[in-house]
């Protein structure tokens, strides 16, 4: 062959392979946003570690090696080089209250957490009336005192008696009220005690101020002014602020009130929020019922297809379902009610004092009511009554309406029975529970201290051996504590505040309490196959940390802070410097 004609060979050849690569590099396609050079912790089926990450449309378009993401970037794609960060799902909290959440933090209300004596309680009411017209009034919110007789009215009356005043124990089960307040909501010796609330009396029969359980507390906070929508508007912004700062990307807000002080106002500023791509975060909701009347109606109301009275505090639940069914897909989480209270009200065979929240025939009614609209049902039952009762009401209902992947939820569940667990895991229960109390909460309760060592509370590992799906949250602004860092920490550490040490046999490594915060709160909110891990087409919500969680020292892992948190492709928080 001579010269000639072998160039021209070669450079149809040539010709030929640039075109083909051209057709290759074509048919591949180009990232919206790459993360390249870091350790990316993935949570998928074999926990697999990978180093880079594309992105497209908001979904996650390929995870794997530098190189095999590279060949996605191109000219348009916005690359971040991690420089070794380490980058987990986008950490999912099962369990948070955002607008009361919002309206503690950003100063609406009283916030009384850092208070811990009666004087401190009363110097930041006193503080708060200062200059208010006479006849407003002061809400309050965080007595961390878990003493059913911390305050009375004529300890709040000593604040004021000018201004009607309402002070909650963090927990929200319980709070006191002053005699302003009490008489605004003509509550006096006459006033029956609500069924599944208690108003405590003194010797003569007069309120001692105290209210127990939502449902008399609600006597007294019906009559605060409806908070506005611009208010909570912008306590869900504040909110999930702050969450996005920890790595959060999706909550479950497990006490979604819409028949109470918020109103109507907050089911608009959620739907505005979330629908004006205000609030990035990813949100679940959960409807609150506080009786069997009221879930009759709410049912009703939400899924009966007829227009709601224009009065119903869930019109817009209802008018969401049915004209963007897509929306209302993505917020809708299902119903909630409560089976007992927390710390001393909480439900437990011991505590002879405790006030259930309902008759057992009527939670089976409203169980079985939910249960046959064939949505999720969530019930709060700290207690081990509490919780046998609840998975009672479960199997009544599967027994008369048989439904798999039910993924009825029991929240809390501090100590269950070894039957319990059995049960649980027989029915398909889900568990969202909350390791970080330990740390704050649970040493102060020498009953808890006890059943940790007769059964362990809070048993994750017992949990996991017994197949119960678990999912992680904070629960604020009941707990004082957001970051679910510590959740993480406190799953392997079980330690508290002053150095008590719980039971280390339900202990579980933070790589596996990882995976409850992300895939297993996932599980429990039906969202698993778009959320929870990074995997190929599932939404792109990451966090990027400056350490590693699995490898970093367990007392380290509480301070281990986000760098970056990232929603559908679209980053909503970086740090600063």
């Amino acid at each position: 062959m001579n010269r000639r004609k072998f160039l021209k060979i070669s450079g149809i050849v040539c010709a030929s392979l640039f075109a083909d690569m051209q057709r290759i590099l074509a048919s591949e396609p180009t990232a919206d946003l790459a993360l390249v050079n870091g350790t990316v912790i993935t949570v998928d089926p074999r926990d697999s570690v990978a180093h880079a990450i594309a992105v497209k449309n908001g979904r996650i378009l390929d995870v794997g090696s530098d190189a095999q993401i590279r060949r996605y970037i191109g000219p348009a794609t916005k690359t971040i080089d991690l420089k070794g960060d380490t980058v987990t799902p986008g950490l999912i909290d099962a369990h948070a209250h955002l607008p009361f959440f919002g309206l503690r933090e950003n100063g609406t209300w009283v916030n009384l957490q850092q208070c811990e004596t009666k004087d401190e309680v009363l110097s930041k009411l006193a503080e708060r009336t200062k200059g208010l017209p006479k006849g407003t009034w002061v809400y309050a919110w965080g007595i961390t005192d878990n003493t059913l007789q911390f305050l009375n009215r004529e300890d709040l009356d000593r604040v004021s008696r000018d201004h009607p005043i309402l002070a909650v124990h963090t927990s929200g089960q319980w709070g006191f009220a002053n005699t302003l307040a009490l008489q605004i909501a003509g509550v006096d010796k006459n006033t029956p005690d609500p069924a599944g609330g208690a108003i405590r009396h003194d010797s003569e029969g007069t309120p001692t101020g105290l209210l127990v359980h939502y449902q008399a507390l609600y006597l007294v906070r019906r009559m605060l002014p409806l908070g506005t929508y611009q208010q909570f508007e912008e306590a869900l912004l504040f909110a999930q602020n702050l969450y996005a700062a920890e790595g959060v990307t999706v909550i479950h807000d497990n006490f979604f009130q819409v028949s109470e002080i918020s109103s109507a106002n907050t089911v608009r500023a959620y739907l505005m929020a979330l629908s004006s791509n205000k609030m990035p975060l990813r949100v679940k909701l959960w409807p609150y019922m506080a009786n069997l009347q009221e879930a009759r109606r709410g049912v009703t109301d939400v899924f009966s297809g007829k227009d709601p009275a224009p009065d119903s505090p869930y019109r817009g639940l209802a008018l969401l379902r049915r004209e963007n069914p897509s929306l209302f897909a993505d917020l809708w989480g299902g119903w909630k009610l409560a089976a007992d209270g927390g710390g001393p009200t909480s439900l437990y065979y011991q505590n002879r004092y405790a006030v259930p929240m309902h008759q057992e025939e009527e939670l089976n009614e409203m169980v079985r009511l939910f249960h046959a609209t064939g949505q999720q049902i969530s019930v709060h039952a700290v207690g081990d009554k509490a919780v046998d009762l609840t998975i009672a009401s479960f199997q009544n209902a599967l027994k008369s309406d048989p439904r798999k992947d039910h993924r009825h939820r029991i929240e809390h569940a501090l100590a269950p029975s070894p039957a319990a667990l059995d049960l649980m895991a027989k029915h398909g229960v889900v568990i969202c529970t909350h390791p970080q109390w330990i740390y704050k909460w649970l040493g102060n309760s020498p009953f808890l201290k006890r059943l940790d060592m007769e059964r362990g509370v809070i048993p994750l590992r017992s949990y996991i051996r017994n197949n119960i799906p678990v999912a992680l949250g904070a629960d604020p602004p009941a707990f004082p504590l957001y970051r679910p860092q510590l959740a993480l920490w406190q799953a392997a550490a079980r330690i508290t505040e002053r150095q008590y040490q719980f039971s280390t046999a339900e202990a579980i490594p933070v790589k596996t309490a990882l995976r409850l915060q992300t895939m297993g709160s996932a599980y429990a909110g039906f969202q698993e196959r778009d959320l929870g891990s990074i995997e190929k087409g599932k939404c792109a919500d990451l966090a990027v940390w400056e350490e590693n969680f699995c490898t970093a020292p367990v007392d380290r892992v509480k301070d281990i802070k986000a760098k970056m948190t990232i929603v559908g492709g679209r980053v909503i928080y970086e740090r600063k410097g």
